[in-house]
């Protein structure tokens, strides 16, 4: 079984930190499970804690004013969830759900800002990593906003791939089209087209990227 230390060291928030700042990190957290579908935090919520997903998936979900949720952002094995209202101190800007049955490590907010003000290399790690994440979006925005939704499928594709390293992607078309702003029938429709191609194939619940290269090529 891993222990605390072992498992913050796959998070890029962790890399350079030493074994003995780990020490301290774990200290503070706890292991928490999620079963599919559970609402971890809501929107607008003040914030508690920060998770690093162990193991499944998390969706970030905002809540339109026509009640319809858009699914900002998909988060993957490795990746943290919750850190922004965390570190701004003002409440969830979406809400956080478990797409499947989900394992994270919790850090509770006012023991990682105390150990924040102790230990300031651990803050220069996750300054770092937020970079990378601001520019993520950023990217994501710009594809949103300029790209024609076939681009901005295949845009959400690659990224998850990215993201999680395996080109088997667990999610549904539905959270496709909620993620990229577009209905569902378009996105069965450009995904078939993409598996006509023999970029993808799809079964229920899961696209798998076939040649990721030329799907990327697309892009451009």
């Amino acid at each position: 079984m891993q222990t605390a230390v072992q498992i913050l060291k796959k998070f890029p928030f962790f890399y350079t930190v030493s074994d003995i700042l780990l020490e301290k990190v774990a200290a503070i957290g706890t292991e928490k499970s999620y079963a599919k579908d559970e609402t971890i935090f809501n929107e607008g919520e003040p914030p508690r804690s920060m998770g690093l997903i162990i193991e499944g998936r998390i969706k970030v979900v905002k809540h339109s004013p026509e009640g319809k949720d858009v699914i900002v952002r998909v988060i993957e094995k490795g990746q943290i969830f919750g850190e922004v209202a965390v570190f701004d101190n003002r409440p969830y800007p979406a809400a956080a759900v478990a797409m499947q049955d989900t394992k994270a490590f919790v850090i509770d907010r006012h023991r990682l800002i105390d150990l924040l003000n102790r230990e300031p290399q651990i803050a220069l790690d996750i300054i770092s990593d937020l970079g990378r994440k601001l520019r993520d979006m950023l990217d994501t925005v710009k594809n949103i906003a300029t790209e024609h939704v076939d681009k901005r499928i295949i845009f959400t594709l690659i990224k998850m791939f990215e993201a999680s390293g395996n080109p088997v992607l667990k999610i549904k078309r539905q959270d496709i089209a909620e993620m990229c702003g577009t209905t569902v029938e378009t996105t069965i429709r450009i995904t078939r087209e993409l598996e006509k191609e023999g970029l993808i194939s799809t079964e229920r619940g899961e696209i798998t990227l076939l040649r990721t290269d030329t799907l990327a090529g697309k892009l451009h």
